[in-house]
């Protein structure tokens, strides 16, 4: 089961956002804009990958046009053609000039997936679970070893991750997911998302809980048992299970390396 909300709709997640409450220590504000810092970062990366696909988009749906185009009427004059064996040279040496010019942009557009297809491949291993599920189908066709053989297929299916992740980014979203116990059990357990740059997960009892973050290839998730009734609150009122109050998620930066 899967719910998305707008980002505003889940300000009460974020340290900062409203009063912290008298028990609790006051928010490191320097915490707040470096959470944010890395939010813009990630869904500038996303607007980035959208706007180099739909530029090479653009460009390949006009070239193809144009030989599919050339291609219909090469088809339509041998059929015309037929078996005849008085073709004229001249009208065969224009025939065979179109194949060959389909034949060229058909390469052009492998040429171009294959460049970008390995950076696709990256981005798709940062999705959370819930929007890989979504995204399964093209997701497969990017991940096919012949996935170059058919490059429409592949720029279709990169600019349907890319839009969707998109949206997914400016988003809240509640996921049902399994989590593995250090014991080695298994247990279902509530997951919150906050776009593409954090979550927090819960069981609906005891104190199995934590924070993911994307890393390259995968999501990384620290257990963090002190906040499963925080998480749970904040999950119930999302849900609206619960009247809406004061809730405040603690956020661990981690500053990226110099380089």
């Amino acid at each position: 089961m899967k719910y998305c909300l707008s980002i505003a709709a889940l300000t009460f997640l974020l340290p900062g956002s409203l009063p912290a409450q008298s028990d609790k220590p006051a928010t490191d504000p320097a915490q707040t804009r470096e959470l944010i810092r890395q939010w813009v970062k990630t869904e500038r990366l996303v607007s980035e990958e959208k706007t180099a696909w739909q530029v090479e988009q653009k460009r390949m749906q006009e070239l193809l046009g144009l030989y599919q185009k050339e291609l219909k009427l090469l088809n339509e004059e041998l059929e015309k053609a037929g078996g005849a064996a008085d073709l004229i040279d001249k009208d065969k040496e224009e025939l065979e000039e179109k194949l060959t010019n389909y034949r060229a942009a058909q390469r052009v557009l492998a040429d171009a997936m294959a460049r970008l297809l390995p950076r696709g491949r990256r981005l798709i291993g940062r999705l959370p679970q819930p929007l890989q599920d979504e995204l399964s189908a093209d997701i497969d066709a990017l991940n096919a070893p012949d996935a170059l053989s058919q490059p429409r297929d592949v720029l279709r299916s990169m600019i349907s991750v890319l839009t969707t992740a998109e949206r997914f980014n400016r988003s809240v979203t509640l996921a049902e997911e399994t989590r593995t116990l250090p014991d080695g059990k298994k247990i279902s357990v509530d997951v919150i998302y906050l776009g593409l740059a954090r979550a927090f997960y819960a069981a609906r009892s005891g104190n199995a809980s934590g924070v993911g973050t994307p890393q390259e290839g995968s999501w990384e998730w620290q257990a963090r048992p002190d906040l499963a009734e925080d998480v749970r609150r904040a999950i119930a009122v999302y849900r609206k299970d619960q009247q809406p109050q004061l809730l405040k998620l603690p956020i661990a930066i981690e500053k990226e390396a110099s380089k």
